[in-house]
């Protein structure tokens, strides 16, 4: 049988342990609702900066692309009545093109903070497709233009091929153009539906393939 001693110190010490547990629930509790409305708050932040940058490029496309296809088609027309006689004048027009510089802070800045591995899959491959197009169409941008204007493919006895060449590239880098901005206008979508918090209605994009089908 528990001695007098014993029944005065065992409910107190039961009563201060009890409390020490609730202290150290309630503190973790408060950690885990702390670290939710952060990771809340960045997703949140996440979210809108997609939203501005997508937009911003989707518009800076849409605004070259129209001089883009008329550059395609004007030495297209001008090849067919040999209207291009020197590879001075094709450099001209090939230099004219409206190169668009694009921009992914999002992606890189959602990467480094590892914000992107707490959206919704839906979301990340929406935007991973996005954002992978635009670095096609970025690298084929640049190494594109370098290659048609390198000096040993404008000499005068390739120049009916450089034209043929340009034609060839600028309709591939127009047609992804118009691509790009068919994947922005529905990435716009996809992340106005996740900022609204329909998570389980975000649609998933297109593959490249079927976008590509579009387009064509």
């Amino acid at each position: 049988m528990p001695t007098k001693a014993t029944s005065v110190w065992l409910p107190r010490v039961l009563f201060e342990s009890l409390l020490i547990i609730l202290s150290i629930l309630a503190a973790l509790g408060l950690d885990e609702w702390r670290e939710n409305r952060k990771d809340a708050e960045n997703i949140e932040k996440a979210l809108t900066n997609f939203l501005s940058e997508i937009q911003q490029n989707k518009a800076a496309i849409d605004d070259a692309s129209p001089f883009n296809r008329g550059l395609r088609d004007v030495i297209s027309k001008r090849q067919e009545v040999s209207a291009i006689s020197s590879a001075t004048l094709l450099i001209d027009m090939i230099e004219s093109y409206n190169s668009v510089v694009l921009r992914s802070t999002a992606w890189e800045t959602a990467l480094a903070t590892g914000s992107l591995g707490k959206l919704d899959y839906n979301l990340v491959s929406a935007l991973s497709l996005t954002y992978s197009l635009q670095n096609r169409y970025q690298e084929l941008s640049r190494t594109g233009m370098a290659e048609l204007t390198s000096p040993q493919n404008l000499s005068a006895d390739k120049l009916n091929f450089a034209v043929y060449n340009s034609i060839r590239y600028l309709d591939e880098i127009t047609q992804m153009e118009t691509e790009l901005s068919i994947v922005y206008s529905e990435a716009v979508t996809v992340v106005q539906t996740a900022i609204m918090g329909d998570d389980e209605d975000i649609p998933m994009l297109p593959t490249a393939q079927s976008q590509d089908a579009r387009v064509n």
